[in-house]
């Protein structure tokens, strides 16, 4: 079948992009990893349990995302990675121990963020506190244990704790060739720089997220960190997305997991030393660094 002149176009617009972001890339310093050794002292700070890419190369890496979350007296595990056996071994080399962890929240239903679901839930105290998204999976849900004495189930807005909130909005994905909905679940803080936004993938679309945020509460954000779902994404869409993100206020930046390499270029050019890249292991200090 020949070419029709728009395809030629696109190949031609698609391959300028792609030398683009390589001269780019080449000038970078890439990735820029962020690690502040922990202190007991310190009220929040998040490490980076499962990533697709790594900062300590003693950890396993792979598709997914998981991270832990210290918030004041909170001990936060937000979503469990891909896989399980990694995810454990992950949690083991890190010391962090699930029976201390005051809170458990999965973003959404997807693999790359639930694995070892059951097993995960198994490990925490009775009185971890969990929190599923709007019209989670029932499959799984069926296999929540049932010493646990506190399930909630978030469908908008709602607080969690002092100065924490979550929030879901209806996003879309992609699974095989159709396009399918997905409620997904956010957290929101209120830092002492500002609102700090965690995203699991961000199908709602971060622009979005951000937006929908600002509405709720009229604080600036200081920092939006986690996967944006943009690793499918062309240039000119990633551009107007980064754009869009820095229009609304974002003062700093950690793209995470389903980002992608091309739009994690963007966000560093945009934002210099305010772009974090983050990796399993490495660990942020939100409100001094």
């Amino acid at each position: 079948m020949s070419k029709t002149k728009l395809d030629s176009v696109k190949e031609k617009q698609e391959d300028d992009e792609d030398l683009k972001f390589k001269d780019f890339r080449d000038k970078l310093e890439f990735p820029i990893f962020k690690k502040i050794k922990f202190k007991e002292n310190d009220d929040f700070q998040c490490t980076i349990i499962y990533d697709s890419r790594k900062y300590d190369f003693h950890l396993k890496e792979g598709f997914g995302f998981s991270c832990f979350i210290k918030f004041k007296d909170m001990k936060i595990l937000f979503d469990t990675g891909g896989n399980q056996k990694d995810f454990f071994y992950n949690i083991d080399k890190l010391n962090i121990s699930l029976d201390s962890i005051t809170h458990v929240v999965f973003s959404h239903q997807h693999w790359d963020h639930t694995a070892g679901f059951e097993q995960v839930l198994k490990k925490v105290s009775s009185t971890t506190k969990i929190y599923l998204p709007y019209k989670f999976n029932s499959s799984l849900s069926k296999k929540i244990p049932s010493f646990l004495e506190e399930i909630n189930i978030v469908k908008d807005f709602e607080q969690i704790d002092k100065d924490c909130y979550s929030a879901v909005l209806k996003g879309s994905s992609m699974v095989l060739t159709e396009c399918c909905s997905v409620y997904e679940q956010f957290l929101i803080f209120n830092g002492s720089k500002g609102l700090v936004i965690f995203t699991g993938c961000g199908h709602p679309g971060v622009e979005r997220i951000l937006r929908y945020v600002k509405k709720e509460i009229s604080e600036p954000v200081d920092l939006l960190i986690g996967g944006f779902h943009l690793h499918h994404s062309f240039g000119s869409t990633i551009d107007k997305i980064a754009k869009e993100v820095k229009s609304l206020g974002v003062k700093r930046i950690a793209p995470c997991h389903c980002t992608g390499e091309k739009a994690i270029a963007t966000f560093q050019e945009m934002y210099q030393e305010d772009c974090y890249v983050l990796g399993v292991g490495s660990t942020l200090d939100i409100n001094n660094d």
